[in-house]
């Protein structure tokens, strides 16, 4: 969609300010409070180190660039770009809280307002699927003419349109890892390892930026498979399922029963959750955003 208000005018799906103003709330509910653990992965998985100047486009809230900043230290750079003006404001507030020295500000994947070769290494998590497969093109292309040679970009998505939680947070939709691969293949990166997250059905795709004299990249060139291992749920599922297993255990014993068990399940359940999504959202000190 194009939208001028509150985002920069794009082909592209931009959130508007109620689903910015929910998305971490939601991304630690769907996500089963492995949101944390999930950014640290992504950080990971981009191979970031200290002292590097690293750029996330389609950065939402920030949290992962955040997490990248902690990556890089004080010696490397990092900054956010997003379509949403809300986005960014929120990412603005939560690097000022976080006493991060994290730059966001607003643009589109297909334009990325940045330098020539002036970035180590580009991600772009969750975000594919809401560009029509021009802009892909276009974000692709970009991306490259950013990075310095040797540079690296990680790419990151549902393997197909989904109906899983996760996947629920972005509208369902999904890139392959073989269409991730082509793209990047195409837009002359040279796909070095790819394979699952570890979570829902995400796969990602690491390429690096041609440096000079290398040879144009090739579909013959496959590269690493490098799966990583599912990542372990919470101990609290296992409370809340004991939590529903006494509810509906209680209701066997009859009608004004299973009223009293089920309405006190579902009012712990939502205490339960108030507590979590407050804590997530406001503890943990300085950096832990």
């Amino acid at each position: 969609m194009t939208t001028t208000d509150t985002a920069t005018a794009t082909k592209g799906l931009v959130l508007c300010a109620a689903q910015a103003r929910w998305y971490d709330a939601l991304a630690a509910v769907l996500t089963l409070g492995r949101d944390r653990s999930l950014r640290d992965r992504l950080a990971e998985l981009a191979q970031l180190t200290p002292g590097e100047s690293v750029l996330d486009v389609g950065c939402g809230t920030g949290s992962l660039a955040l997490a990248a900043k902690r990556r890089v230290g004080d010696t490397g750079s990092v900054s956010g770009v997003d379509a949403s003006l809300d986005m960014i404001a929120l990412a603005t507030r939560k690097a000022t809280r976080a006493g991060a020295a994290v730059t966001f500000r607003v643009g589109t994947a297909e334009r990325l307002p940045y330098a020539d070769a002036s970035l180590d290494a580009v991600m772009a998590t969750l975000m594919l699927h809401h560009l029509p497969v021009p802009l892909r093109r276009d974000f692709a292309r970009e991306a490259r003419r950013v990075l310095r040679p040797g540079g690296r970009i990680l790419t990151v998505d549902f393997s197909a349109p989904s109906a899983g939680l996760l996947a629920r947070l972005h509208r369902r939709g999904g890139v392959s890892r073989d269409a991730m691969v082509a793209l990047l293949r195409d837009a002359g990166f040279r796909p070095t390892t790819m394979g699952a997250v570890g979570i829902a059905d995400l796969q990602y795709v690491v390429a690096l930026s041609p440096a000079a004299g290398d040879a144009a990249p090739t579909s013959d060139e496959a590269p690493a498979l490098r799966s990583l291992p599912a990542m372990a749920r919470p101990d609290w599922i296992v409370v809340g399922v004991l939590a529903v297993a006494v509810a509906v255990h209680l209701a066997i014993g009859g009608q004004l029963a299973a009223r009293v068990a089920w309405s006190a399940a579902g009012l712990l359940a939502a205490v339960a959750l108030l507590a979590f999504v407050v804590v997530h959202l406001f503890g943990g000190g300085r950096m832990r955003h």
